[in-house]
């Protein structure tokens, strides 16, 4: 009978053994996982009110900003990846992070979380694709000296001004010979 109870209570510290183990492994994330969370904690720990008002010291960031967009811009949909960004200013990985924040709150670019290399980071893209006036850029009616009196139904007309005719014909050429 004694030897029963011995054998239930070693039984049983080995089954709580066991779970204390799980528990432990459970509990214990890799160092992987620790990276990982420290990154995103560091980004949710920034507030709105930092961002907001993040300023590099000695840095234009209207020009910052405008040079961030031209950049990402000519990416395209390929887009480029945050860190390449930051080198290519020369800002640090904080100010970088930072900045790209701002800007994706300003609607200015977006940001796109992906695995590269085995590790997570972002991938800017432009937002909005900035509005190109090199269409209109030679437009007669932009320099036009009777603008005033042109209208559709009027003796000078936009169907009729023989300006606007010929631009029309020389951006069309143009457009032909880059296609080619």
């Amino acid at each position: 009978m004694v030897k029963k109870k011995e054998k239930k209570s070693v039984k049983a510290a080995k089954e709580k053994k066991s779970t204390d183990k799980k528990k432990i492994s459970e509990k214990k994330p890799t160092q992987k996982k620790i990276a990982i969370k420290e990154i995103e904690d560091e980004f949710e720990e920034i507030d709105d009110k930092e961002i907001e008002n993040f300023k590099i010291k000695g840095v234009d960031m209207e020009k910052l900003t405008t040079k961030v967009s031209e950049v990402v811009a000519t990416r395209g949909d390929n887009g480029i990846l945050q860190s390449d960004l930051w080198k290519k200013l020369k800002l640090t990985s904080r100010d970088g992070s930072r900045l790209a924040l701002k800007l994706e709150r300003q609607n200015i670019i977006k940001r796109e979380k992906i695995l590269e290399n085995g590790r997570w980071t972002y991938k800017l893209k432009i937002a909005h694709v900035p509005v190109s006036t090199q269409s209109i850029e030679a437009a007669p009616c932009l320099i036009c000296p009777v603008e005033q009196k042109c209208s559709l139904e009027g003796e000078i007309s936009p169907r009729t001004c023989p300006l606007i005719e010929q631009w029309v014909l020389t951006e069309f050429a143009n457009l032909k010979k880059t296609k080619k």
